[in-house]
């Protein structure tokens, strides 16, 4: 009696309803489970706990955009002014070290009021500076562009001096050239380079599936961008003043190397990103929005640059337009990324690629690896030999 309910437990484990696949059968034809999953993804079923994504997604709006392009801005600027005043010609590239210390005042001076304006409350930011958390990239972030913006703050001041805007004999105009010198300048770049990566990794340290993909890509991809639209400010701000049209491209192997690094960057981070993950960016409606950055911030300058005139009545016109460009994708990278990112975290799918890791099998991977050994799940033929079983059991009872 024993053998026979242990064989119809067995049996009514392995039965399924009418019109309905088990598990079993999925696992023993590895083309139905792919089948199966398409149905429970249109159906709306086991993507997620109780119909809700299984991230929250970031509040981060136009604050955000904007603050990572603008800081980025300010960041490549002043890395930018310390390198040129350590190699540079001082009297060839005055005005590039004037305008890129005006540029960076400005741009740091801005970002953090977008931040405020992003955590709502304007204690939230003085709470941050409160601990120092050096594995933290919000808190070292926070750190860094307080740090950066008072060091700006110092070289612009000896600009406006050097300038004649403030008085060389007052007691501001010595201060200011007292406070600001090299080591100033040297410092604010080296904090330009952590203002201008930061916000990268602070992203690739989440646990959005697109962002958490760039690891090791986000930080160079956002520094090289922070260098291309730093530099593109100070030709733009050089083009519209009265500086030589041979000098409007003194800083284009800097720009051109950096859109380099970012072509490279961007290519890395889709090329290691998962399929589940990477139809963010090659499809949808952020597809339109990754071409246009790759094609203003990257490809046509780069070949304006390579093949337009240096000299010539056209010069100063084709420079303005490359700076506009350039610009105009350094925005559209940083919003494109931000936004693709949020619309990821709603994907179960490429959440739980993510999550299962790379080295873990799929259920067809799992069926055939199966069918190799021998192992076959129960089918018809196996639950039609259980109830001859059974019969004979009862007949000879």
């Amino acid at each position: 009696m024993l053998k026979i309910l242990a064989t119809l437990l067995l049996v009514a484990r392995t039965v399924k309803p009418t019109g309905k696949t088990t598990q079993s059968e999925q696992y023993a034809d590895p083309g139905r489970v792919l089948e199966g999953k398409r149905k429970r993804k249109r159906n709306n079923e086991f993507t997620s706990y109780y119909g809700r994504p299984v991230l929250k997604k970031a509040h981060w709006v136009w604050q955000i955009w904007f603050y990572f392009w603008i800081g980025g801005i300010a960041a490549g600027a002043s890395a930018i002014t310390a390198i040129i005043k350590l190699v540079g010609d001082p009297e060839r590239d005055r005005p590039i070290i004037r305008a890129g210390h005006y540029i960076s005042l400005v741009g740091l001076m801005v970002s953090p009021v977008l931040l405020i304006l992003d955590l709502q409350r304007p204690e939230r930011f003085l709470h941050m500076l409160r601990i120092l958390k050096l594995r933290s990239p919000l808190s070292l972030g926070t750190y860094l562009l307080t740090a950066t913006g008072v060091l700006s703050g110092l070289n612009a001041a000896r600009q406006l001096v050097e300038d004649g805007i403030v008085p060389e004999k007052s007691l501001a105009g010595k201060l200011a050239l007292l406070l600001g010198n090299d080591v100033t300048s040297v410092l604010q770049g080296v904090g330009g380079l952590g203002v201008g990566s930061y916000t990268g990794v602070l992203l690739s340290a989440t646990a959005t599936p697109l962002w958490i993909e760039g690891d090791i890509t986000m930080g160079p991809l956002f520094i090289s961008s922070a260098f291309s639209t730093g530099a593109a400010s100070i030709s733009l701000a050089c083009a519209l003043s009265n500086v030589n049209v041979e000098d409007l491209h003194r800083l284009d192997r800097i720009e051109q190397t950096a859109m380099l690094s970012e072509l490279a960057m961007l290519g890395l981070w889709a090329y290691r990103m998962k399929p589940q993950v990477r139809k963010f960016l090659t499809e949808g409606e952020y597809r339109n929005f990754m071409g246009a950055t790759i094609g203003l911030a990257m490809v046509g300058p780069l070949a304006m640059q390579t093949f337009g005139p240096k000299h010539g009545p056209l010069t100063r016109a084709l420079n303005i337009l490359t700076s506009l460009m350039v610009l105009t994708g350094g925005f559209l990278l940083r919003y494109t990324i931000v936004e693709a990112g949020k619309a990821s975290t709603e994907d179960a799918d490429a959440y739980h690629s993510i999550t299962r890791g790379r080295a873990r099998p799929t259920p067809a991977e799992q069926a055939a690896a199966g069918a190799k050994v021998g192992h076959v799940p129960p089918n018809d033929e196996f639950v039609k030999r259980a109830f001859d079983h059974i019969n004979e059991e009862i007949n000879h009872g």
